[in-house]
């Protein structure tokens, strides 16, 4: 049964939306954790380790989506992830320790599993000869949810409004965009082949752990600038939250109209030399990062590095698909296995640096983060055999 148009394109916007929200739930959390930290007395390393033991949560709940979404269908499993991110900010607020916190976060780390193994492969089985424009287009609602979140947040939190208050209205926006998407029977996606014979296929590809280690690499990046920049403004510059949603904005602003402009051109570059070329630029940018010391000179860097490693996630998930002939759901769910333990363990690993020796030292883990990927994706074809059984 072949979807319609107006199916098809429902499904594809609630899923932009839906990516809208997972985006704005999750940097509430960078944004307000200035304030979360002095009301549950938390440590650098604590405040970065939230989304870190959520990420060890997430990387078994997305190896059992794939088996979920055979089993009941990708839209019913997505609209289980958005009830399970709403009750989890919903819950988070009522938090008045670190360790009720990190259980909250667990909540909200099941909700964010599912979308991120869901939402990448729903619109690949939408538009299955997509040369990237869809799935950039798509992941560009993640930056676009940043910028207008943070800014939104910022300004609230600057006037006094409780940062309890701004995650039960992300809870409720969440929910919905839940009844947005139709009915499964109404919208008909391929069956994954979620048996064990097809994991150990994709198991076997040498070039599926460089993608993964990649993209591993590529998420770490960016999570240093999009959970650490408010909070670096706030305490180097002892500025208000207005001030450090304004850099992450800048970072989120610079990710959209680099994603917008990748949809774009990733058809005539090719997703290889598109994900080459904005790895050289971003290493060159984030080492950039020690030599400032003015916030509208930092608030330019941050668009600037924004717009270099906009298109790494989506691009190497579907350079990954073009290339390794598999079942795409299990492997976008695969890959998003070490995207986003990626993004958390750096993080953790700035958290710990910035108690230890200062939160601007702990900006070292981005230039070594974008070395490695580069690395990996000038190289990655070397790997091109299977493992050994």
């Amino acid at each position: 049964m072949e979807l319609q148009r107006q199916t098809r394109e429902r499904v594809y916007r609630a899923s932009c939306a839906s990516l809208l929200v997972y985006s704005s739930g999750s940097v509430a959390l960078p944004i307000c954790l200035v304030r979360i930290s002095e009301e549950l007395g938390l440590t650098l390393t604590q405040g970065g380790s939230l989304g870190f033991f959520a990420s060890i949560e997430q990387f078994f709940v997305l190896i059992a989506s794939s088996f979920l979404a055979a089993r009941f269908g990708k839209i019913r499993v997505l609209r289980a992830g958005l009830v399970a991110l709403a009750a989890g900010l919903s819950l988070f607020t009522l938090s008045r320790s670190y360790a009720a916190a990190i259980g909250m976060m667990l909540v909200v780390g099941l909700g964010n599993a599912l979308l991120e193994a869901l939402l990448t492969p729903i619109v690949e089985d939408l538009y299955p000869n997509d040369d990237g424009g869809k799935m950039n287009l798509l992941h560009a609602f993640w930056p676009v949810g940043t910028c207008v979140a943070v800014l939104s947040l910022g300004q609230l939190l600057s006037v006094g409004v409780s940062w309890r208050t701004l995650f039960l209205g992300i809870a409720a926006a969440t929910v919905a965009i839940a009844f947005w998407f139709p009915p499964s029977r109404k919208a008909p996606l391929p069956a994954s082949r979620a048996d064990f014979s097809h994991i150990r296929e994709i198991l076997s590809l040498r070039r599926f752990w460089v993608f993964g280690a990649a993209l591993a690499f590529s998420g770490g990046a960016e999570g240093a600038f999009a959970f650490w920049s408010a909070s670096y403004i706030q305490i180097n510059f002892a500025a208000l939250p207005r001030a450090g949603a304004f850099g992450t904005a800048a970072f989120a602003v610079g990710m959209a109209l680099g994603r917008l402009a990748s949809s774009r051109i990733a058809g005539r570059w090719g997703l290889k030399r598109l994900i080459v070329a904005s790895l050289s630029v971003s290493l060159a940018a984030s080492l950039a990062f020690f030599a400032i010391s003015d916030l509208p000179t930092l608030y330019a860097f941050l668009f600037v590095m924004g717009l270099s490693v906009a298109c790494l996630w989506p691009s190497i998930q579907s350079y990954a698909g073009s290339e390794l002939r598999v079942d795409p759901t299990v492997l976008m769910i695969f890959l998003s296995c070490f995207g986003l333990p990626g993004f958390f363990s750096a993080t953790l690993i700035m958290g710990v640096i910035g108690d230890a020796r200062g939160l601007k030292t702990s900006f070292v883990v981005a230039p070594i983060y974008v070395a490695c990927a580069l690395v990996l994706m000038l190289t990655e074809k070397k790997g091109a055999r299977r493992l050994p059984a």
